[in-house]
């Protein structure tokens, strides 16, 4: 790996999504090296409730971080030349926010806490807030600000927002929230970028609305991302004049619930981004790592035990191939010199615990399939053979501490790297369905006949 004198790709980016599994204060820091090594030089930071609000304190987690630690990160970034480039959700994906009982309001719909109505008069003024709390960190440390913008997929519903949306379309509706957004970045010689997604059907008019407002950062996350991504769409974009990124993913874009990365997949996906950077002169790529599919959703594949396909990422962006027996590549780069401390061992012991609890995983839902427990859930309890209820009982008795001890190892694993509170919620999330059997009918001795 990074056998090439020059990279691939300049701008080669790694996205840190805090809102799942966030490393303490200590990690955060340390993994700075690990990305300086995979010669990344841009970090994409997604805070949302890891980052020490002062307008609005209740959308911090237990876990956030205080504003010496953001400080002491965004120095260690500029020390070893990686780009740091916030991101602040701006439109869609506002969980942390609008679940508030102060935001209620600016709903689009009134029981969908993902999106803002963007015809609110406080929308923008709230937006605004958050980025200027931001900005009180981050100013003097950063060039460019992701704003998110993506997966409006309600916008124009509400009363306000359904006749613009009707009489000017979509496009002039989103146009209309995120453009003084975008002008008030620039105005203070920040380069915004945003979420292609919502783009993609607009015509080249509104596309050129856009060109001279924002970069565009396309994102697909499938093997081949370009059978969901149409080429045609980037070369429309590329037309309109808009400077453009591309998204991969090296964790997180295998499914909600995972507990690994399929690696060849992700493999696959960053090196057809780098291709795509290429061809179509992409100003950056940047591999996401996405922690939660929302704010509310469990916990994804984590961090330490994604740091070989991290590495991989560098790799994929510097050399524009990764060699043959890539997976060991990549763990003999992990343990190579100081990083073996740092990240080797982390990564083979969160590694290994998570290749474990996954195993358990697809065990207890096996388990369920087999007994036909799983009917329990699904309105078919005749699918239950009340015969097999003892033995049923003992198999259950057995998963569950099985599980339970693999969670515990899980977390040992990941002691002092996450939060405790963080770790404990996210084994809970993968034993609670063989807890709540205990209370499941079937786990309750038959009435004898005639009873």
């Amino acid at each position: 790996m990074f056998a090439s004198a020059t990279p691939a790709v300049t701008l080669r980016g790694i996205h840190l999504d805090l809102k799942g599994l966030p490393p303490t204060p200590r990690r955060l820091l340390e993994l700075l090296d690990v990305v300086a090594e995979a010669r990344l030089n841009c970090v994409l930071v997604e805070w949302e409730d890891t980052y020490p609000w002062r307008r609005y304190p209740e959308l911090r987690s237990p876990s956030a971080y205080s504003r010496a630690v953001v400080r002491t990160f965004l120095a260690g970034a500029a020390e070893r030349s990686i780009r740091v480039i916030p991101l602040v959700q701006s439109f869609g994906h506002l969980e942390n926010v609008l679940s508030r009982k102060r935001f209620v309001r600016l709903r689009e719909r009134p029981d969908n806490v993902q999106e803002l109505c963007p015809c609110h008069p406080r929308s923008a003024a709230v937006i605004r807030e958050l980025i200027a709390d931001v900005l009180e960190t981050h100013e003097g440390h950063i060039t460019h600000f992701h704003l998110g913008g993506d997966e409006v997929y309600e916008m124009g519903v509400c009363p306000r927002c359904r006749p613009i949306a009707e009489r000017e379309g979509r496009a002039a509706l989103y146009l209309r929230h995120m453009v003084p957004l975008l002008d008030d970045l620039k105005d203070k010689g920040l380069r915004p970028i945003i979420w292609d997604d919502m783009m993609r059907p607009w015509p080249l008019k509104a596309l050129r609305k856009l060109a001279v407002k924002t970069d565009l950062m396309c994102w697909n996350y499938a093997l081949d991302p370009f059978q969901h991504v149409k080429p045609e769409t980037l070369s429309r974009f590329a037309r309109a004049g808009i400077t453009l990124w591309g998204a991969s993913a090296f964790k997180g874009g295998d499914g909600p619930v995972t507990d690994l990365c399929r690696r060849e997949i992700r493999v696959g996906n960053m090196l057809a981004w780098t291709r795509a950077a290429r061809r179509f002169g992409l100003a950056g790529v940047v591999a996401t790592g996405w922690s939660r599919a929302s704010t509310f959703r469990v916990a994804c594949a984590g961090l330490e035990s994604s740091l070989d396909t991290l590495v991989l990422a560098g790799a994929a962006m510097w050399d524009g191939g990764l060699p043959k027996n890539y997976e060991a590549a990549a763990r003999a780069f992990l343990n190579k010199g100081k990083k073996r401390t740092i990240a080797g061992e982390p990564f083979a012991r969160c590694r290994r615990a998570s290749e474990r609890l996954a195993e358990w995983r697809a065990y207890f839902q096996d388990f369920l399939e087999r007994t036909g427990a799983w009917a329990q859930f699904t309105s078919e309890p005749d699918r239950f053979d009340p015969r097999t209820a003892r033995q049923f009982v003992a198999e259950w008795r057995h998963c569950v501490k099985e599980g339970q001890r693999r969670g515990r190892e899980w977390i040992r694993a990941h002691r002092g790297l996450v939060p405790a509170r963080e770790l404990q919620n996210y084994v809970a999330s993968r034993l609670w369905l063989a807890r709540k059997l205990k209370n499941a009918h079937l786990l309750t001795p038959a009435p004898p006949p005639g009873a």
